[in-house]
């Protein structure tokens, strides 16, 4: 069984940067049970993006050093044509929006691409997602949409807490 692990920017963010000990926990815990932590381009460019990305101010981005290891990888670009894809992206949106009360305009894209991109992994190569993410409202989503769309029980979603951070071992990625 192949199983695909996706964090959002707010895993890396409670983290706080390679110099602290969350960040090397889960940096250890990842490279020790051998998995990569997938993240959605619009991640990534929340996080920072490329050193030369003028569109973020704070392009310097501490999570490049785990991105260079290896044991975080930034995921093809979405397939928008794939009418699951977008179909799962737009029902998303509406489901935080609903969730949240905010309207639909202001939903982080961020969000919306993590669940476009477990539909994506579900429908091409993947049989499990683990759904590491500090937003609930995302994480809800992921668990109620990805089934509505054929994918039942191919999901686990972890809420990331401080206190997770602080007592990651390998053995959360162990099977």
């Amino acid at each position: 069984m192949s199983t695909v692990y996706l964090a959002d920017s707010g895993v890396f963010i409670r983290c706080g940067g390679p110099d602290r000990d969350k960040y090397q926990r889960l940096r250890r815990a990842v490279r020790t049970a051998g998995i990569t932590l997938y993240v959605p381009r619009r991640v990534y460019e929340e996080l920072g993006g490329e050193p030369s990305d003028e569109a973020y101010p704070t392009s310097s981005m501490p999570w490049q050093e785990g991105i260079e290891e290896g044991w975080i990888v930034v995921a093809d670009p979405l397939e928008y044509t794939n009418p699951i894809v977008s179909g799962i992206m737009d029902a998303t949106r509406r489901f935080i929006a609903n969730e949240t009360g905010r309207s639909q305009d202001i939903v982080e894209k961020a969000d919306t691409a993590l669940v476009g991109l477990a539909a994506q992994f579900l429908e091409s190569e993947a049989d499990q997602i683990v759904l590491l993410t500090t937003d609930k409202p995302a994480g809800r989503a992921a668990e109620t949409l990805l089934p509505e769309y054929g994918f039942e029980e191919r999901l686990e979603y972890r809420y990331v807490s401080e206190a997770y951070l602080q007592n990651i071992t390998a053995n959360e990625f162990l099977e």
